[in-house]
Formats: structure tokens, C-alpha cells, sequence
């Protein structure tokens, strides 16, 4: 993420429980991806034939080298 956990604003509007649930489940995304790969956890679209995101992980910085 970008910012340190703890250090974000919030607004009166805010549903503080809901943002505390994809915290939650971001941090838990990510860390299946580090020990699983970056191609462990994508959106659908990406499994479709027109999709770049599967193979754009395996390049070094999504360009080719």
C-alpha cells in the first residue's frame, strides 16, 4: 500500500467497518500473492483470451527484458 497502516484520513461519511473489512481482506490479498505468485488472486477478466494480465506478471517490470 501507500500509506502507513494507522496513518489515513477519514471522513464523518465513512463506514468505518466496511473500510476495516478491505483492509483486511487487501492485506490477506497480498499475502497470498507473495507467497503464491502475483497470478495466484486476479479479477476474471483477466482469464479471458484477450487478457494481458496473466502473462504481463511474468515479465520483469510488465515489459520484456
Amino acid at each position: 500500500n501507500l500509506i502507513h497502516e494507522g496513518e489515513e484520513q477519514i471522513s464523518l461519511f465513512d463506514n468505518i467497518i466496511q473500510r476495516e473489512k478491505e483492509m483486511r481482506l487487501t492485506k490477506v490479498m497480498d499475502e497470498i500473492r507473495t507467497r503464491f505468485g502475483k497470478n495466484s488472486i486476479l479479477r476474471g477478466i483477466s482469464y479471458t483470451s484477450v487478457a494481458t494480465a496473466r502473462y504481463r506478471n511474468t515479465l520483469l517490470g510488465g515489459h520484456k527484458s
